[in-house]
């Protein structure tokens, strides 16, 4: 990814809150269980699974599991208290230094934010699981990050994360 990518990401983070509109689209698609799990991410977090949810429905999706994926592929993410600045400083590591970022993970209090982050597929899954999202859904947010190709959806949903 690009420098201008990730700068355009960030100012994409400070745009605001789904509107009502948008909260009634995202209800039609998720379940009471799943949209508890919607509701806890930070709005920032909010406001991109809708832009994601949105790419995937441009994308000729109608698939309902695929758009719930969409909708809670960063749900890893809620309640972890990642600040905007830790956010940005592991989305540019992960694109500029992976290997780092991997052993940043590893060590030391200070480095919880680079665990959230590399982490936040496989927890976002688990919550899925538990909120009753079928094995799919839990599938794809478990792969949305770094998953295996093969998987059209799987692709769509990761091409859409990444615009």
């Amino acid at each position: 990814m690009s420098v201008a990518h990730r700068i355009r990401q960030f100012f994409r983070a400070l745009r605001p809150a789904p509107t009502e509109a948008e909260r009634i689209a995202v209800r039609a698609v998720l379940t009471p269980p799943q949209y508890a799990l919607f509701a806890r991410l930070a709005v920032a977090d909010q406001r991109h699974a809708v832009e994601v949810y949105r790419r995937v429905l441009a994308g000729g999706v109608a698939d309902r599991e695929v758009l719930q994926a969409a909708l809670l592929h960063d749900v890893g993410k809620a309640g972890s208290g990642l600040r905007l600045w830790q956010r940005v400083a592991a989305v540019l590591l992960d694109a500029w230094a992976p290997g780092f970022l991997a052993r940043l993970k590893a060590r030391g209090p200070w480095r919880r934010a680079f665990r959230v982050y590399v982490r936040h597929p496989e927890r976002g899954a688990r919550l899925a699981r538990l909120a009753g999202s079928s094995e799919r859904v839990v599938t794809l947010i478990a792969a949305h990050q770094n998953g295996a190709a093969g998987d059209p959806a799987l692709a769509l949903l990761r091409q859409a994360d990444d615009a």
